[in-house]
């Protein structure tokens, strides 16, 4: 019994977790889009809710022990054991010596760089695939940010932050980024009107990433930074039309299931275009 508990515990520890942050963003950001609506008409509640519920609940549970073992297989592969004993503890010099708040910055500038060029690898086949069910939802909200098929995940952040944090980095200053990362995506992704104008070419707001979950013809192809504008300033990819709120979403060119399971298995299906 006590085994079974000892087994059970990291699992209930990480359902324990998603839950808080969910109640967390549902406090935040249903108010939120009640007062500042990006798409007045989009309802609070919709049919595939579910499905990314489980995405939400299901998912840290499934990456957090592949995350792990890609770290370590990166790490084993550049460094010796001294290495990687002074690497899990307290980073490598330079880097490690720098302030925390410098690197948790470095951290996310690299981590968004390296994400910038995977998300346009993921819009090209055949990665699309597998990336169409985060672009499948026909109402984009706070929630739609849970619902990523695994391989995505797998190639987009979990190996992104594996290679990042083989660079040095202290380990505190990928926790200082924590509470923001877990925050930043569903923000991004809620039904708000929040441009950040004059700092809309320094952090991704709802409106901008917004525009990416139209249509190709409109923004689909266009912001694919997660937290940095300027990114796709600098190559070619900004797009945010003044006084213009994106209300059109979903891959309409497909026929996407809406279960979790689903989802799960369609990218391994033949295509099949409306």
């Amino acid at each position: 019994m006590n085994n079974l508990l000892e087994h059970l515990h990291p699992l209930l520890m990480s359902f324990g977790q998603s839950a808080e942050w969910f109640c967390i963003c549902l406090v935040i950001f249903v108010p939120l889009a009640y007062l500042f609506a990006g798409k007045p008409s989009q309802p609070y509640l919709r049919r595939d809710m579910l499905t990314d519920s489980a995405y939400w609940f299901f998912g840290p549970v499934f990456y957090a022990p592949i995350g792990l073992y890609i770290t370590i297989g990166l790490v084993t592969l550049f460094y010796s054991p001294a290495a990687i004993n002074q690497l899990s503890q307290h980073g490598l010099a330079p880097l490690a010596s720098f302030p925390l708040i410098v690197q948790a910055f470095l951290v996310l500038l690299g981590t968004d760089f390296l994400q910038y060029w995977m998300h346009r690898f993921f819009h090209r086949d055949p990665l699309w695939r597998f990336h169409i069910i985060h672009h499948s939802p026909v109402e984009v909200d706070w929630l739609s940010a849970a619902r990523f098929h695994p391989i995505n995940i797998i190639l987009y952040s979990t190996l992104m932050n594996a290679i990042i944090f083989t660079f040095g980095f202290s380990p505190e200053a990928f926790a200082l980024l924590a509470p923001f990362n877990l925050i930043y995506s569903p923000l991004v992704h809620a039904n708000l009107n929040w441009s950040y104008g004059p700092f809309r070419y320094l952090l991704a707001s709802p409106v901008f990433h917004r525009w990416h979950h139209t249509s190709p013809e409109e923004g689909g192809m266009k912001n694919f930074a997660p937290t940095f504008p300027f990114l796709d300033l600098m190559f070619g990819t900004f797009y945010m039309p003044k006084g213009v709120q994106p209300v059109d979403f979903g891959a309409h060119h497909e026929r996407v299931p809406t279960d979790f399971f689903g989802q799960i298995v369609y990218p391994f299906h033949k295509r099949v275009d409306k």
